[in-house]
């Protein structure tokens, strides 16, 4: 695991809450951070590896079922909402830096 990869984790298990992002149980042993986009070579040529490595795709899911649920990829819209998110997050490093 990259360090980008390891950041991109605890941003999002920070950002959880300690629980679920689908269901809202709290999140245990067998927790496991779920790629909105999924983290395929094809996903990468096709979002660009700093959508697919942002904080922002990655939710923390308590079980494998509930990992299925925040897949959004083959929802090109929702697709397209994340990343016009991702956009605005990134954008606002280098507006507002503070």
């Amino acid at each position: 695991m990259t360090d980008s990869q390891k950041e991109q984790r605890r941003t999002a298990l920070a950002w959880s809450g300690g629980v679920c992002e689908v269901c809202g149980k709290p999140l245990g042993a067998h927790a496991q951070a779920a790629h909105r986009i999924a983290n395929t070579e094809p996903n990468r040529r096709k979002w660009g590896a700093w959508i697919i490595d942002s904080p922002l795709n990655v939710g923390y899911t308590c079980s494998l079922e509930c990992n299925q649920s925040l897949n959004i990829g083959m929802d090109k819209g929702a697709c397209l909402e994340l990343v016009q998110k991702i956009l605005r997050y990134e954008q606002k490093k280098f507006i507002d830096p503070m």
